[in-house]
């Protein structure tokens, strides 16, 4: 029998089914089988600790997070809902105003491009570290120049008012670069001729952003609204390292966490709850890309 490549000719038709053989079983695995888990434990009354009893309730956990029993669930809806408005709008807005600056080859700006872009590759855990230490309320630089400027004191994170918004600012300041990168590509394709024959027809700077690049942009600001919202939406871990939830800042994915994982774990109203942010993005998320990709075709 004649040799070949990866086998004998017998033998080939099944190299394709042993390639995807190992990511399908990692699939089922770590992906489908924990996903049905969830589901299950999410109608049940399971703290998830070793040896506690597994008890069937239905749709109790439900009933509890949405009947009004348990206040947190709606702060934290709430909150995320915050949460994803502020980093969407300004993340989307930083990401466009810098593709504007340093869309052009030129010398120096691919420093620019790659500092921008650098805190995305840092892990939340140094990111989270290094702003506590900056808006430290007691030590930190932020704290004296604030001092200096107005004589007062801020608690900064420890601030239910500022905690919030300064999360959203430091998320929008870690991953406002990817953003910046898709625009720049959306900004490349663009044919320079339309440019110049809007400019001969006396078209200025405002004009030929709002009738041509704006309007030519419209499918990478689908691509990163959607991808910013989405994963807003179930943000926690930068959230968990600067305030722990606290002061106004538990989105509903740090207070599944927490109630699946926390001191005192509930690991099926932690899945209820898991299952909730499922649905909020599955709507919000599936609602963005209907209304965006409409946009594309109207523009």
């Amino acid at each position: 029998m004649a040799t070949i490549p990866f086998g004998t000719r017998r033998t080939r038709r099944w190299i394709p089914w042993l390639s995807i053989s190992v990511p399908a079983i990692g699939w089922l695995v770590f992906g489908l089988f924990p996903s049905l888990a969830t589901v299950f434990y999410s109608f049940t009354q399971y703290s998830g600790q070793p040896g506690t009893p597994l008890n069937w309730c239905g749709l109790c956990n439900y009933r509890n997070a949405f009947h009004g029993s348990s206040a947190d669930f709606g702060a934290a809806i709430l909150t995320t809902l915050k949460y994803v408005a502020g980093v969407a709008v300004l993340q989307i807005g930083a990401g466009l105003g810098l593709a504007l600056l340093l869309r052009h080859r030129r010398r120096g700006f691919g420093l620019y491009r790659a500092l921008i872009f650098m805190p995305q590759i840092f892990s939340v855990t140094i990111i989270g570290v290094l702003f506590s230490l900056i808006l430290d309320p007691q030590s930190g630089p932020a704290e004296k120049i604030y001092h200096a400027l107005t004589g007062g004191t801020n608690a900064f994170l420890g601030d239910p008012t500022w905690a919030l918004p300064l999360v959203v600012l430091i998320n929008v300041w870690m991953f406002s670069g990817y953003t910046m990168l898709v625009y720049i590509a959306a900004l490349r394709r663009i044919p320079p001729e339309l440019y110049e024959a809007a400019s001969l027809d006396g078209a200025g700077r405002v004009r030929l952003f709002r009738h041509i690049t704006w309007p030519l942009l419209a499918s990478a600001t689908t691509v990163n609204v959607f991808l910013t919202v989405v994963g807003s939406i179930g943000e926690y871990s930068l959230i968990l390292v600067l305030t722990d939830g606290n002061f106004n800042t538990k989105t509903i994915g740090l207070y599944m966490f927490d109630t699946a994982f926390g001191q005192n774990p509930s690991l099926g109203y932690g899945s209820m709850l898991a299952m909730a942010q499922f649905f909020i993005t599955l709507v919000i998320g599936g609602g963005l890309l209907f209304f965006l990709r409409r946009r594309e075709v109207t523009l």
